[in-house]
């Protein structure tokens, strides 16, 4: 995840704004010209005056921008909080999960347009097939099988690995492998 800048990078980053440097520029211009011109009693308002205009649009410009960062921060980490349906406990019954909080040895349920959370051998499925372009780069989808009742593989890889995309059918998964452990992380 990208952290967040500092009120000091925003601060930099809003004084690369041309017209904010042809202010300062003018400031100071105007600041030794009036000195010179009318002395330190009289000549330092005006320049003093552009020097406070530009230091309150760079902090208002920079707190702003700093809220737009804690927004993103937010919304960002929120769209990376998918949920998956898990067969856990002796009742056999569901629970919906966060992605996070998956463990090696749980049975997830897999349809159609899921996102997989984790490596995964299928237990059982109906014409499931995975778009792994994500990791292969091929653009066929993958057709994917459970080992069958003679304990012969129909496809010889019924794995489906993290990251990828179920594009047709449903069926429930064993997690294998779980975040950095997968074969994408």
């Amino acid at each position: 995840m990208r952290k967040i800048k500092s009120l000091w990078e925003l601060i930099v980053e809003s004084l690369e704004d041309y017209i904010l440097r042809v202010l300062i520029l003018a400031a100071t211009c105007s600041l030794v010209i009036g000195v010179v011109q009318h002395g330190w009693t009289a000549g330092w308002v005006e320049g003093v005056a552009i020097f406070i205009a530009v230091g309150v649009i760079v902090s208002v410009t920079a707190g702003n921008n700093y809220v737009k960062e804690k927004q993103f921060q937010k919304l960002f980490q929120k769209a990376n909080e998918d949920f998956t349906v898990v067969f856990r406990g002796n009742e056999g019954g569901t629970q919906t999960i966060p992605f996070t909080e998956l463990l090696v040895g749980d049975v997830i349920q897999i349809e159609s347009g899921m996102k997989v959370p984790a490596d995964c051998i299928i237990l059982s499925g109906t014409d499931l097939s995975a778009d792994e372009a994500a990791l292969t780069g091929e653009p066929e989808h993958v057709e994917k099988s459970d080992v069958n009742e003679n304990n012969v593989a129909y496809n010889p890889s019924p794995f489906i690995l993290s990251n990828t995309l179920i594009a047709t059918g449903s069926g429930t998964a064993l997690v294998c492998a779980v975040g950095t452990n997968t074969r994408s992380g």
